[in-house]
């Protein structure tokens, strides 16, 4: 079976990592999603792709003055949310939406800077609140950088956590290198059970290696019906996707299991689902 990990939540048709974006990836139906994670000023694990939007960064601000990102590709304009959610909102969501099966794929962001008291301080904190929850929710880390998934491993060598890689040259400081033999070695130097390059990098000879070495594929960010078949035929063990329905249609069309449909009602957020 084939993994369909949500971008952000379904980046297709809602603002990314926000709760509206969740339950839509639940109701379409995800084996996983795929959310980005920041530390606030005030000790928050704040969702949120871009540390810096309107010239404030959420490394240095509060969690209340954090506002959700916007994704100008997105067909459906959700503004009931103004606030950034929270790691700890997301996973109560999950509970609540007896979705714990579904895993939730964190991405620990540090856009490439070399390890510093950041990377402990968010490593430190993630660690805290997954070791809590570890056995009621299904979890697995990601992050580009090779310090941070050895750091997760050590702390929770229980949770999955993967290496994100995309196209660079050579080895550059807080990021995973991109050539296939660089980036197998370095994986498994850190502990990673997985890869996930970026599609561009993504080929036969990767793939092969990878599973050779014990490690699962994850590419990033599908986006049409041809990169997916694309990568089914190159024999990934997962698509990480922003448009879930086109993906279960893809997958449909190869006579391929889907993950069943989630939906549930949060009048906050207007929707008009029900369990």
């Amino acid at each position: 079976m084939i993994e369909i990990q949500g971008h952000r939540g379904v980046l297709a048709t809602r603002h990314g990592n926000t709760l509206a974006s969740f339950v839509e990836a639940l109701r379409l139906g995800a084996d996983a999603i795929e959310v980005d994670v920041w530390l606030t000023s005030d000790g928050q694990l704040a969702l949120r792709h871009d540390a810096v939007i309107r010239d404030a960064d959420i490394r240095l601000g509060f969690l209340r003055d954090a506002v959700v990102e916007k994704h100008p590709a997105t067909t459906t304009d959700v503004d009931v949310e103004t606030r950034t959610p929270t790691l700890a909102e997301t996973l109560a969501l999950m509970r609540f939406a007896n979705a714990t099966a579904v895993v939730l794929d964190i991405e620990v962001k540090t856009e490439g800077t070399a390890w510093d008291e950041y990377g402990q301080a968010i490593v430190s904190a993630l660690s805290k609140v997954l070791k809590a929850h570890q056995h009621e929710q299904a979890l697995r880390v990601r992050s580009f950088d090779p310090q941070i998934v050895r750091a997760m491993t050590a702390m929770l060598p229980d949770v999955p956590v993967i290496a994100l890689s995309r196209a660079n040259t050579g080895q550059l400081p807080g990021l995973y290198p991109s050539a296939p033999d660089s980036l197998i070695s370095t994986a498994l130097a850190t502990g990673a059970s997985a890869i996930a390059p970026e599609f561009g990098i993504l080929n036969a000879q990767l793939v092969t290696e990878a599973h050779l070495a014990g490690l699962k594929v994850y590419p990033w960010t599908l986006v049409t019906a041809d990169e997916i078949l694309e990568a089914l035929e190159l024999r990934v063990d997962g698509v990480c996707v922003n448009d879930i329905a086109l993906a279960h249609e893809t997958l449909a069309g190869q006579g391929m299991a889907l993950p069943p449909s989630r939906p549930i009602s949060l009048p906050l957020l207007g929707s008009g689902a029900t369990a």
